[in-house]
């Protein structure tokens, strides 16, 4: 999924590091971002969420 446009860049950046800590099984940090993210989140960023989430997993599969 292409990055929506109107997203600004501290969203993009909270939602990398989502994945990034996902990947790392980082509980806490995931938690934390979390709450950070509820607060700024509108729909595109949580699509775009998903998104990133569900391309890391398959790329985690390819390299296994």
């Amino acid at each position: 999924m292409d990055t929506p446009a109107g997203l600004p860049a501290p969203v993009r950046e909270t939602i990398a590091d989502i994945v990034a800590a996902v990947r790392d099984g980082d509980d806490a940090r995931i938690r934390l971002l979390l709450e950070h993210l509820s607060h700024v989140a509108d729909t595109a960023a949580l699509l775009l969420l998903h998104s990133r989430l569900n391309e890391d997993l398959h790329a985690s599969d390819a390299d296994r």
